[in-house]
Order: structure tokens, then sequence, then C-alpha cells
């Protein structure tokens, strides 16, 4: 494969992580919308088995539905330049989809009814992509570096 090609794909892969990101923190913050501003019982009481909000569980959902908003709009920029803006797959995996998978492995062995097996191979997969990712990016802006310094 030439050099030009291999490049591609890197970034072709780079992207599509950013955009799976982007589509999961969407949804997630659909559904959590639609759940914070229904007066009662939807839909997602249903597909997902929830309760009636509580008191606590909406102030919960405004601060964790405003988070997602805003990490699907972050992902979405970094992807504009993906490259030079590649520190935001490194904070995705850190504090967001790593602390989740912490969190539902501790809440897996411990018996929490509502993490699934399921989930803890996403969340692992969605980690291994974008570590992934981010070395390819890093190396590519490593090359584009010694590209620059050589021109």
């Amino acid at each position: 494969m030439s050099e030009k090609k291999s490049i591609n794909w890197k970034l072709i892969i780079i992207r599509v992580t950013y955009w799976v990101g982007v589509i999961l923190d969407f949804l997630s913050a659909l559904v959590t919308t639609i759940y914070m501003l229904s007066p009662g019982d939807t839909f997602i009481n249903d597909i997902f088995d929830y309760t009636s909000l509580t008191d606590i569980t909406y102030s919960i959902l405004v601060f964790e539905t405003a988070l997602m908003w805003g990490w699907t709009a972050l992902l979405i920029w970094a992807d504009r330049k993906p490259i030079e803006r590649r520190g935001v797959l490194l904070l995705t995996i850190v504090p967001v989809v790593g602390m989740m998978l912490i969190f539902n492995t501790v809440g897996f062995v411990g018996g929490n009814p509502f993490v699934s097996v399921f989930m803890l191979v996403i969340q692992s997969v969605i980690v291994a992509l974008y570590i992934a990712s981010f070395i390819l990016a890093s190396k590519l802006a490593k090359k584009n570096e010694s590209f620059s310094e050589n021109s």
C-alpha cells in the first residue's frame, strides 16, 4: 500500500472514531432529553424499564444531558481537525468512557441489575478504538512535523 493510501486509511479510522462518539453521545443525549422533559412515563420507560423521575434523578439528568449535548458538539468540532485536536480522543477515553467502564465493571461485579455484559463489551471496544485512533493521530502528527521540518 502506498504512503498516501496508508495515511488516508488512518485518517478515515480516526474520523470514524470521532463519529462513533458523536452518534452514541447524540443518541444518549436525545434519550435523556425526552425522558427528562416528559411529564410522566414515556416509551423510554418501557424500553429501558425505567421508573418515573424523582427529584434527584431529574437533577442528575439535567447535568448529564447538558454534558452529553456538549460532548457531542466537542467531538464534531474535533473532527474538523482530527490530527490537531487529537487530545479530545484522549479526553474521551480517560474521564468519559474509561470511567463509565470502570464504574459499570464495579457495578456488574457487585450485582447491579442495570449493567450488562453487552454494555461492558461495547465500552471496552470504544476504549480500544479511541486508544488506537489517538496513537494513529499522534503518529500522523509526528510525521507531519518531520515533513514540515524537512521542507
